[in-house]
């Protein structure tokens, strides 16, 4: 992406991320969809438009400069610069990962954590850019959409702040997804080509200082994403069941498993 010698308010940089953002807000990606994205969930979920999701975005940025505002204006708390900072993110998974957005917008030595980590944590910016890169190349017309009225701010003591939203991530997952530690060959989960439409919520801790990412996390139901693409059976299905029924009969060898003092896993 081109940039120019419009220095950002909030950042030691050269980038533009006022002309980064407007391209990536009038971007289009996403291959045709199917009018229902269903799989094997119990119930089919309308697809919404690419560009009813771009109307959805550009409000929501009006909501949180909006609440930017109300924290710098009538509590003084001066964090506009979170506006800026959303913007930059949010521009930096136009079409793939834009790097130079990331590392812009992401501490060094990031903390970060996602389901498909198991319960283990990045650590640094650019495991969480392969992380990142992962999800492109598994749907490389993935796009980011995100929701108004389900994004929220929270200011400390100290300037730091915590932002969290929902938004819609969407594209058709025609490859391989990689998970931890995301870098090709680890283990995927295939993809089957369906349409993907699902609802994550990040959480962001941002350093008053800095105006970057220090921890984070995505939060998702990873049964819906695999139900969708038909990788896990529906629950009423007869396979479902006999999944559950063969993780009870498991369960008395567990327990006397967690009983005993040399098994270290509990």
């Amino acid at each position: 992406m081109p940039t120019s010698s419009k220095k950002s308010s909030y950042y030691d940089t050269d980038i533009d991320v006022e002309a980064r953002f407007q391209a990536a807000v009038s971007r289009l990606s996403l291959k045709p969809m199917p009018p229902f994205v269903q799989g094997n969930r119990s119930a089919p979920i309308p697809t919404v438009s690419e560009a009813e999701l771009q109307n959805m975005t550009r409000k929501l940025f009006e909501e949180v400069e909006a609440q930017c505002a109300y924290y710098t204006e009538k509590l003084g708390n001066d964090v506009m610069w979170v506006l800026e900072w959303l913007k930059a993110y949010w521009s930096a998974w136009s079409g793939g990962v834009q790097e130079d957005l990331v590392r812009l917008t992401v501490d060094e030595n990031c903390v970060y954590k996602d389901p498909l980590c198991f319960g283990r944590n990045m650590t640094s910016v650019q495991e969480f850019i392969d992380y990142n890169i992962a999800f492109f190349d598994a749907s490389p017309d993935m796009a980011y959409y995100l929701i108004p009225g389900e994004v929220s701010l929270q200011v400390g003591p100290t300037g730091d702040v915590i932002f969290m939203g929902r938004y819609v991530g969407c594209g058709h997952w025609d490859n391989p997804l990689r998970m931890y530690p995301f870098t090709p060959g680890a283990p995927a989960i295939p993809g089957t080509g369906a349409y993907i439409q699902g609802y994550p919520v990040d959480r962001y801790h941002l350093d008053a200082k800095t105006h970057k990412v220090i921890r984070g996390e995505t939060l998702y139901d990873p049964f819906e994403l695999l139900q969708i693409q038909k990788l896990m059976p529906a629950d009423t299905s007869l396979a479902f069941k006999a999944l559950v029924k063969g993780g009870q009969v498991a369960t008395p060898a567990i327990r006397l498993a967690r009983k005993l003092p040399f098994v270290s896993n509990h």
